[in-house]
């Protein structure tokens, strides 16, 4: 039960699965709710949007506390988990293909922000180095051109005191 919770909850950090869940019912109210399951996390309509997010608060109880929480790898599922607990337009918006987009891409955009606060701007730390072997380079470039300059210069120095002597 352990891993089988563990995975569905991570997979709450994924918004096309939370577009999965909402176009297939698992937030929508149903007229005859069946109170017999509980939190059992049902879903799929038969159950309606109550039982599954009874489902999803024990989750939170459980999988929140420092002794489990270690074990997750997508920290986003928390913020999800309690924006499907907690906001009833969340749940009705994520069913929609323009929002789930651009629920994707801020996602994106923070882990971006993140990476870049935790480790650094990489790409700019890349360009600085190639622009220092770069400049490296441009000093053997030099040299190399001042010698074929300098080769060329002698061999015309060459050619005009030979035209000169004869």
């Amino acid at each position: 039960r352990f891993e089988l919770e563990l995975e569905f909850i991570q997979s709450l950090a994924s918004p096309a699965y939370l577009y999965h869940l909402a176009t297939q019912g698992y937030f929508q109210e149903t007229e005859d709710q069946d109170s017999s399951l509980g939190t059992s996390g049902g879903g799929g309509g038969s159950g309606g949007a109550s039982s599954f997010i009874d489902f999803l608060r024990y989750l939170r109880s459980y999988w929140t506390k420092p002794e489990y929480a270690k074990y997750i790898t997508y920290p986003h599922c928390f913020f999800f988990l309690d924006l499907l607990i907690e906001n009833e337009t969340f749940r009705k918006e994520i069913a929609q293909v323009p929002f789930r987009n651009f629920v994707h891409e801020q996602q994106f955009f923070n882990w971006q922000y993140r990476s870049r606060v935790l480790y650094g701007s990489g790409v700019t730390a890349v360009e600085e180095q190639a622009a220092k072997v770069e400049g490296m380079n441009d000093g053997v470039g030099d040299v190399q051109n001042n010698g074929i300059e300098d080769s060329s210069k002698a061999q015309n120095e060459i050619g005009n005191s030979s035209a000169t002597t004869t």
